[in-house]
């Protein structure tokens, strides 16, 4: 398996279906690749007094700069109705604009999360169809492993394993920046290898 290894000054595109995604699925690459220039946009809770603002923390950070858009997140929207409203937030919200790295959900959902698949599949679609464009697209994957825990997936052909400050402040992000408790769901998902494919 290659480790993953993205080049000084580059700009990196990471489209995540929900703030605290971005770290929990690549946060380790995020701190340490610093030199790259991030965009992060996140699809959902744009009105959430709640986690909107620890977004923009969190991606400040990351000295990202971060977009967010309020695709519906309550389930309203069936899989298929969701992806013109994806696809229509990534062109308003990122338009024409060229990456040199693209970093996205895998068809898994890693977890199986309907609204990880539909940033998936409306990406794959937008990258076919030409309106989305980077020389390296990575899609996250992991694999379930039991209630709330992921692991590497079978599909990665590429990883980045994390020292354990980088792990410990992956960790930190979710639970302090997000609010999130140390022991739960959205930590647990957390992993000291992130794996790409």
């Amino acid at each position: 398996m290659k480790e993953l290894r993205l080049n000084d000054g580059g700009r990196a595109l990471v489209i995540v279906a929900h703030p605290d995604d971005e770290t929990i699925w690549m946060g380790g690459a995020l701190l340490r690749f610093s030199k790259i220039k991030w965009t992060i946009l996140s699809l959902c809770r744009a009105s959430d007094s709640d986690r909107r603002p620890k977004f923009f923390r969190v991606c400040e950070r990351y000295g990202a700069k971060g977009i967010i858009a309020d695709l519906d997140d309550e389930d309203k929207l069936s899989f298929k109705n969701t992806l013109p409203v994806i696809k229509k937030i990534i062109k308003e919200e990122v338009g024409r604009a060229r990456f040199d790295y693209l970093f996205t959900h895998n068809a898994n959902g890693e977890y199986g999360h309907p609204r990880h698949k539909g940033a998936y599949q409306a990406i794959k679609e937008m990258i076919k169809d030409g309106e989305l464009s980077a020389d390296k697209v990575f899609f996250f994957a992991y694999d379930p492993v039991g209630k709330h825990k992921v692991k590497v997936g079978k599909n990665a052909d590429t990883n980045l394993k994390l020292t354990s400050d980088e792990f410990k402040e992956k960790k930190r992000i979710v639970a302090e920046m997000y609010g999130y408790p140390h022991d739960g769901i959205d930590v647990g998902y957390c992993t000291d290898v992130e794996g790409f494919s």
